[in-house]
């Protein structure tokens, strides 16, 4: 039926609807699978390709892939089919160049900005410099830094955020205000108040006489897309979708889907009923360990390993085994994807279940379908798809194979229900 990943092993990319009870709650009897079908793929070491982990990927007006790659100080174009065509930008601080890797990309009408940590800069299509905006703004009471980060479509910014070393400030909030910058790095205003699900869970511990400290956020929380908050703009900069509010004690749990535009106008506001899964006690277990091994330095190569000894590796594994606590229930959304076509995708499971979940909803909040993405190589969750781009019609994505080595891919999806 399919080719491409199907014949080495990606098993069932296959589309599941969600639950048949969220489905009949909204009314929406369609039961039909959706399916992918690899179109494209960008693999490393196959013809002219060769790629360090990508960073963002976003399609342009002209239908060229732009692409930040790890380590990287420009933008790598291709051709639709795949073979490269060039790159804009160049490590410096020039016009049109770049003083750190860029990190994010994107398209308002015809012009890309590209986001690197303390400037966002705009380019016409053929990688002619337009106008750099660069500022670096404190915000004391929440331990950040401001940057420009996201451009949106009346000139302001959804700034992107760095903790300071008093990130216990903002990583101790259970809500935090989602503001708009003006390009001088002025308040507009704010947005909306985001909830921060499961801060409440932050692993925190103050520093000991033999100077280890921690604060991290949980392994479950949801991915930060904006700022550090569970929140990703529209792909045409208009708005905001975010999660907020959820109820999961009630008979029939729900969480509140938003999409707030820049102006802060309720466009879309939708309890959507979810079933509740709960933390199990082998994922508990193994999210613990991977935690203790991640401050014990385990996955720290060799020759960036810090002075610690053995015995003090082993220390800080106990301390953070003792450290993480765990919620009873997974957060009902793990990631969101702003579809360029106004869809909303909703990773609604994730590692450490056995495969990703996605649901795909409109703009008015109804669902449509649903993706499972499974491993390419059992127990290694890199070998799962991590979407870019997504539309109702294809899914562009990254997974990283052996070695770390990425392929990129590009799938069309059959939907079943229209």
């Amino acid at each position: 039926m399919t080719r491409g990943l199907w014949a080495v092993g990606i098993g069932a990319i296959g589309a599941i609807c969600a639950g048949c009870a969220e489905v009949l709650a909204q009314g929406r009897p369609c039961d039909a699978q959706w399916e992918l079908e690899e179109t494209l793929q960008l693999a490393s070491g196959s013809g002219e390709v060769e790629l360090s982990p990508l960073y963002d990927l976003d399609l342009g007006p002209d239908g060229r892939i732009y692409a930040i790659q790890s380590w990287d100080h420009h933008v790598s174009l291709f051709l639709p089919d795949g073979r490269p065509t060039g790159r804009i930008g160049r490590a410096g601080g020039g016009p049109g160049e770049f003083a750190a890797p860029p990190r994010r990309l994107g398209w308002l009408a015809d012009t890309l900005w590209v986001s690197e940590r303390f400037a966002t800069h705009f380019f016409l299509a053929d990688g002619t410099p337009v106008r750099r905006v660069s500022f670096r703004i404190p915000f004391v009471n929440e331990g950040s830094v401001f940057a420009p980060g996201t451009p949106l479509t009346d000139g302001t910014f959804l700034p992107w955020r760095s903790v300071t070393e008093r990130q216990e400030r903002f990583m101790l909030m259970l809500r935090t205000p989602l503001r708009r910058l003006s390009a001088s790095g002025e308040i507009v205003d704010t947005v909306a108040t985001i909830e921060r699900h499961l801060a409440e869970h932050v692993i925190h511990r103050e520093t000991d006489s033999r100077g280890f400290g921690m604060l991290a956020a949980h392994p479950l929380a949801p991915l930060t897309e904006e700022s550090w908050l569970p929140v990703v703009t529209a792909a045409d900069g208009s708005a905001v979708v975010f999660i907020g509010n959820v109820q999961g004690e009630d008979d029939q749990p729900t969480f509140d889907l938003f999409r707030i535009g820049i102006a802060g106008d309720t466009l879309l506001h939708r309890a959507i009923p979810y079933v509740p899964l709960s933390v199990t006690g082998a994922e508990r277990e193994l999210l613990r360990e991977q935690f203790a091994a991640g401050q014990a330095g385990d996955w720290v190569p060799d020759r960036l390993r810090p002075p610690w000894g053995d015995r003090d590796a082993e220390r800080r594994r106990q301390v953070a085994r003792e450290a993480i606590t765990f919620p009873e229930r997974h957060p009902p959304v793990r990631r969101i994807v702003a579809g360029s076509d106004g869809s909303i995708w909703l990773k609604r499971e994730g590692w450490p279940r056995a495969a990703d979940l996605w649901e795909v909803y409109d703009q008015a909040g109804n669902l449509e379908g649903s993706v499972r993405l499974e491993e390419t190589r059992p127990g290694d969750r890199s070998s799962r798809l991590y979407i870019f781009h997504a539309s109702r019609d294809q899914v562009w994505g990254q997974i990283r194979g052996e070695l770390d080595i990425p392929h990129v891919y590009r799938y069309e999806i059959r939907r079943g229900c229209r």
